[in-house]
Protein backbone atom coordinates (compact mmCIF):
# COMPACT_ATOMS: atom_id res chain seq x y z
CA UNK A 1 0.00 0.00 0.00
CA UNK A 2 1.40 3.62 -0.76
CA UNK A 3 -0.09 4.85 2.70
CA UNK A 4 2.45 5.56 5.35
CA UNK A 5 1.14 3.26 8.13
CA UNK A 6 1.65 3.52 12.15
CA UNK A 7 2.14 1.00 14.15
CA UNK A 8 0.07 -2.48 12.59
CA UNK A 9 -1.58 -4.55 15.28
CA UNK A 10 -3.44 -7.31 14.43
CA UNK A 11 -6.13 -7.43 16.64
CA UNK A 12 -7.25 -11.46 16.32
CA UNK A 13 -5.28 -14.43 15.93
CA UNK A 14 -4.81 -17.08 17.88
CA UNK A 15 -2.05 -19.28 19.11
CA UNK A 16 -2.13 -23.07 18.54
CA UNK A 17 -1.01 -25.76 21.11
CA UNK A 18 2.68 -25.62 19.85
CA UNK A 19 5.41 -24.42 22.23
CA UNK A 20 7.68 -22.86 19.50
CA UNK A 21 4.42 -21.42 17.51
CA UNK A 22 4.80 -17.58 19.12
CA UNK A 23 8.99 -17.41 18.92
CA UNK A 24 8.46 -18.57 14.87
CA UNK A 25 5.22 -15.89 14.56
CA UNK A 26 7.81 -13.16 16.03
CA UNK A 27 10.18 -14.07 13.28
CA UNK A 28 7.87 -13.67 10.51
CA UNK A 29 5.99 -10.48 11.38
CA UNK A 30 8.61 -8.49 9.62
CA UNK A 31 8.12 -10.20 6.36
CA UNK A 32 3.73 -9.55 6.95
CA UNK A 33 4.78 -5.96 7.84
CA UNK A 34 3.28 -6.32 11.19
CA UNK A 35 4.44 -4.75 14.42
CA UNK A 36 1.94 -6.18 17.17
CA UNK A 37 -0.25 -9.50 17.31
CA UNK A 38 -3.50 -10.03 19.74
CA UNK A 39 -2.89 -13.65 20.29
CA UNK A 40 -5.93 -15.93 22.29
CA UNK A 41 -7.43 -19.01 22.46
CA UNK A 42 -10.67 -19.94 22.09
CA UNK A 43 -10.42 -23.37 24.06
CA UNK A 44 -8.71 -27.02 23.60
CA UNK A 45 -11.65 -28.47 21.40
CA UNK A 46 -10.07 -25.91 18.95
CA UNK A 47 -6.56 -26.88 19.32
CA UNK A 48 -5.69 -23.49 20.91
CA UNK A 49 -3.09 -23.02 23.74
CA UNK A 50 -4.37 -21.85 27.26
CA UNK A 51 -4.10 -18.27 28.36
CA UNK A 52 -1.18 -19.12 30.51
CA UNK A 53 0.60 -20.21 27.66
CA UNK A 54 -0.57 -17.12 25.34
CA UNK A 55 0.35 -14.68 28.61
CA UNK A 56 3.97 -16.38 28.71
CA UNK A 57 4.27 -15.70 24.92
CA UNK A 58 3.76 -12.13 25.40
CA UNK A 59 5.99 -11.64 28.31
CA UNK A 60 8.97 -13.12 26.67
CA UNK A 61 7.62 -10.85 23.14
CA UNK A 62 6.68 -7.72 24.30
CA UNK A 63 5.27 -4.99 22.21
CA UNK A 64 4.95 -8.11 19.62
CA UNK A 65 2.58 -9.86 21.02
CA UNK A 66 -0.48 -9.15 23.07
CA UNK A 67 -2.45 -11.70 25.44
CA UNK A 68 -6.20 -11.40 25.90
CA UNK A 69 -7.74 -13.80 28.39
CA UNK A 70 -10.72 -16.29 27.36
CA UNK A 71 -13.44 -15.97 29.21
CA UNK A 72 -15.53 -19.12 29.45
CA UNK A 73 -18.97 -17.77 30.02
CA UNK A 74 -21.48 -19.83 31.91
CA UNK A 75 -18.44 -21.80 33.64
CA UNK A 76 -15.68 -18.71 34.83
CA UNK A 77 -16.50 -16.90 37.72
CA UNK A 78 -16.53 -12.77 37.39
CA UNK A 79 -13.50 -12.68 39.74
CA UNK A 80 -11.89 -13.86 37.34
CA UNK A 81 -11.74 -11.35 35.26
CA UNK A 82 -9.98 -9.01 37.41
CA UNK A 83 -7.42 -11.87 38.20
CA UNK A 84 -6.41 -11.59 34.52
CA UNK A 85 -6.48 -8.15 34.42
CA UNK A 86 -4.09 -8.17 37.17
CA UNK A 87 -1.71 -10.38 35.73
CA UNK A 88 -0.87 -8.49 32.29
CA UNK A 89 -3.88 -9.39 30.14
CA UNK A 90 -4.54 -6.56 27.85
CA UNK A 91 -7.74 -7.85 26.82
CA UNK A 92 -10.57 -10.58 26.97
CA UNK A 93 -12.18 -13.20 24.51
CA UNK A 94 -15.81 -14.43 24.55
CA UNK A 95 -16.84 -17.30 22.07
CA UNK A 96 -19.47 -20.16 22.74
CA UNK A 97 -21.17 -19.19 25.76
CA UNK A 98 -23.78 -21.57 27.82
CA UNK A 99 -26.46 -19.52 26.59
CA UNK A 100 -27.09 -16.14 24.84
CA UNK A 101 -24.44 -13.33 24.81
CA UNK A 102 -27.03 -11.13 26.57
CA UNK A 103 -28.11 -13.65 29.22
CA UNK A 104 -28.34 -11.53 32.00
CA UNK A 105 -26.29 -14.74 34.29
CA UNK A 106 -23.51 -13.02 32.36
CA UNK A 107 -23.50 -9.55 33.36
CA UNK A 108 -21.39 -9.74 36.67
CA UNK A 109 -18.62 -10.53 33.80
CA UNK A 110 -19.27 -7.96 31.83
CA UNK A 111 -19.54 -5.18 34.59
CA UNK A 112 -16.06 -6.85 35.61
CA UNK A 113 -14.42 -5.92 31.60
CA UNK A 114 -15.82 -2.94 32.15
CA UNK A 115 -14.07 -1.57 35.03
CA UNK A 116 -11.11 -2.81 33.72
CA UNK A 117 -11.32 -0.82 30.91
CA UNK A 118 -9.45 -3.63 29.03
CA UNK A 119 -11.27 -3.95 25.33
CA UNK A 120 -13.10 -7.47 24.98
CA UNK A 121 -13.34 -9.56 21.39
CA UNK A 122 -16.52 -11.40 20.87
CA UNK A 123 -16.91 -14.33 18.14
CA UNK A 124 -19.85 -13.23 16.30
CA UNK A 125 -21.75 -15.36 14.05
CA UNK A 126 -21.48 -18.73 12.99
CA UNK A 127 -19.18 -21.12 14.69
CA UNK A 128 -16.80 -23.58 13.20
CA UNK A 129 -17.87 -27.27 13.56
CA UNK A 130 -15.26 -29.26 16.32
CA UNK A 131 -16.42 -32.48 18.36
CA UNK A 132 -18.55 -31.39 21.29
CA UNK A 133 -18.07 -32.47 24.95
CA UNK A 134 -20.69 -34.58 26.42
CA UNK A 135 -23.46 -32.69 27.70
CA UNK A 136 -22.34 -29.16 25.90
CA UNK A 137 -24.52 -27.38 23.32
CA UNK A 138 -23.36 -25.09 20.33
CA UNK A 139 -25.59 -22.27 19.05
CA UNK A 140 -24.43 -19.51 16.43
CA UNK A 141 -27.80 -18.15 17.22
CA UNK A 142 -26.15 -17.44 21.12
CA UNK A 143 -23.63 -15.45 19.25
CA UNK A 144 -25.18 -13.19 16.56
CA UNK A 145 -24.60 -9.73 16.82
CA UNK A 146 -27.44 -8.43 18.57
CA UNK A 147 -26.86 -10.45 21.51
CA UNK A 148 -24.40 -7.65 22.12
CA UNK A 149 -26.89 -5.10 21.93
CA UNK A 150 -27.69 -5.24 25.70
CA UNK A 151 -24.46 -5.36 26.97
CA UNK A 152 -22.91 -2.56 25.28
CA UNK A 153 -26.01 -0.40 26.00
CA UNK A 154 -25.81 -1.61 30.02
CA UNK A 155 -21.68 -1.34 30.29
CA UNK A 156 -21.12 2.05 27.74
CA UNK A 157 -17.44 1.47 29.20
CA UNK A 158 -16.94 -1.82 27.68
CA UNK A 159 -15.53 -1.51 24.30
CA UNK A 160 -16.57 -4.30 22.51
CA UNK A 161 -14.81 -5.88 19.07
CA UNK A 162 -17.33 -8.06 16.57
CA UNK A 163 -15.32 -10.67 14.80
CA UNK A 164 -15.81 -11.92 11.27
CA UNK A 165 -18.78 -9.02 10.76
CA UNK A 166 -21.04 -11.58 12.08
CA UNK A 167 -21.40 -13.56 9.41
CA UNK A 168 -23.84 -14.51 8.21
CA UNK A 169 -25.27 -11.78 9.86
CA UNK A 170 -23.20 -8.99 8.34
CA UNK A 171 -25.93 -6.17 8.10
CA UNK A 172 -26.40 -7.04 12.07
CA UNK A 173 -23.17 -6.47 12.68
CA UNK A 174 -22.77 -3.21 10.53
CA UNK A 175 -25.57 -1.45 12.37
CA UNK A 176 -24.67 -2.24 15.87
CA UNK A 177 -21.27 -0.65 14.39
CA UNK A 178 -23.25 2.58 13.76
CA UNK A 179 -25.07 3.18 16.78
CA UNK A 180 -23.39 1.71 19.63
CA UNK A 181 -19.72 3.81 20.20
CA UNK A 182 -18.49 1.08 21.94
CA UNK A 183 -19.10 -1.25 18.98
CA UNK A 184 -16.59 -2.31 16.97
CA UNK A 185 -15.88 -5.08 14.17
CA UNK A 186 -13.37 -7.14 12.41
CA UNK A 187 -13.39 -8.31 8.80
CA UNK A 188 -11.97 -11.81 9.76
CA UNK A 189 -12.36 -14.77 7.81
CA UNK A 190 -10.60 -17.69 6.00
CA UNK A 191 -8.05 -16.13 3.70
CA UNK A 192 -8.80 -19.21 1.24
CA UNK A 193 -12.51 -19.31 0.46
CA UNK A 194 -14.09 -18.06 3.41
CA UNK A 195 -16.86 -15.49 3.76
CA UNK A 196 -14.50 -12.62 3.18
CA UNK A 197 -12.67 -14.19 0.50
CA UNK A 198 -16.22 -14.21 -1.56
CA UNK A 199 -16.75 -10.50 -0.74
CA UNK A 200 -16.38 -7.88 -3.24
CA UNK A 201 -15.48 -3.88 -2.56
CA UNK A 202 -19.11 -2.73 -2.53
CA UNK A 203 -20.31 -5.62 0.00
CA UNK A 204 -18.16 -3.85 1.97
CA UNK A 205 -19.32 -0.01 0.57
CA UNK A 206 -22.91 -0.88 1.53
CA UNK A 207 -21.84 -2.07 4.70
CA UNK A 208 -19.70 1.02 6.20
CA UNK A 209 -21.43 3.61 4.45
CA UNK A 210 -22.13 6.40 7.30
CA UNK A 211 -19.03 8.73 8.19
CA UNK A 212 -16.08 7.41 10.25
CA UNK A 213 -17.67 3.98 9.54
CA UNK A 214 -14.00 2.88 8.55
CA UNK A 215 -12.88 3.78 12.30
CA UNK A 216 -15.25 1.16 13.62
CA UNK A 217 -12.91 -1.82 12.05
CA UNK A 218 -9.92 -3.10 13.11
CA UNK A 219 -7.84 -4.87 11.01
CA UNK A 220 -7.31 -8.70 12.07
CA UNK A 221 -6.08 -12.21 9.99
CA UNK A 222 -7.50 -15.21 12.84
CA UNK A 223 -5.08 -17.11 12.14
CA UNK A 224 -4.33 -20.34 13.79
CA UNK A 225 -1.25 -21.72 11.82
CA UNK A 226 1.60 -19.68 10.48
CA UNK A 227 1.62 -20.47 7.15
CA UNK A 228 -1.92 -18.51 7.05
CA UNK A 229 -0.16 -15.03 7.85
CA UNK A 230 0.92 -13.96 4.91
CA UNK A 231 -1.61 -14.61 2.60
CA UNK A 232 -4.34 -13.16 5.30
CA UNK A 233 -2.15 -10.13 5.68
CA UNK A 234 -2.41 -9.99 1.96
CA UNK A 235 -5.95 -10.09 1.46
CA UNK A 236 -6.49 -7.70 3.76
CA UNK A 237 -4.54 -5.61 2.15
CA UNK A 238 -5.97 -6.06 -1.35
CA UNK A 239 -9.10 -5.45 0.24
CA UNK A 240 -8.65 -2.01 1.33
CA UNK A 241 -6.59 -1.15 -1.90
CA UNK A 242 -9.65 -1.63 -4.04
CA UNK A 243 -11.65 0.35 -1.00
CA UNK A 244 -9.76 3.41 -2.00
CA UNK A 245 -10.24 4.54 1.32
CA UNK A 246 -9.01 8.02 2.81
CA UNK A 247 -5.68 7.45 4.28
CA UNK A 248 -6.22 8.04 7.71
CA UNK A 249 -9.29 5.90 7.68
CA UNK A 250 -6.35 3.24 6.81
CA UNK A 251 -4.30 4.08 9.37
CA UNK A 252 -6.82 3.56 11.74
CA UNK A 253 -8.03 0.74 10.60
CA UNK A 254 -4.55 -1.35 10.52
CA UNK A 255 -3.54 -0.03 14.16
CA UNK A 256 -4.80 3.57 15.76
CA UNK A 257 -7.43 2.17 16.74
CA UNK A 258 -6.64 -0.79 18.20
CA UNK A 259 -3.69 1.06 19.68
CA UNK A 260 -6.67 3.48 22.06
CA UNK A 261 -8.49 0.49 22.69
CA UNK A 262 -5.48 -1.23 24.00
CA UNK A 263 -4.04 2.09 25.67
CA UNK A 264 -7.73 1.94 28.18
CA UNK A 265 -9.01 5.00 26.85
CA UNK A 266 -12.53 5.11 26.99
CA UNK A 267 -15.09 5.06 24.03
CA UNK A 268 -16.63 7.91 22.19
CA UNK A 269 -20.03 7.99 24.14
CA UNK A 270 -21.85 10.37 21.30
Amino acid sequence: MDVKLGPVIDFHAHHPNEPDFADRLVDLLPQAGIDTMCLCSAGAAFGHAPNDAILRAAQRHPGRIVALALIELGKDPPALVDEYAAQGYRGFKITDPRGPYDQEAYFPIYERMERTALPLLAHTGILMRTRMAPGRRVNSRWMRPVCLDAVVRSFPGLNVVGAHLGVPWHEEASMMARMHPNYYVDLTGAWWGGWRANKSADFYRYHFFWEGAWDKVLFGTDILRLEELLPAKRLHDELIEQLGLPDQAVRNIYGNTAARLLARQPCRIE
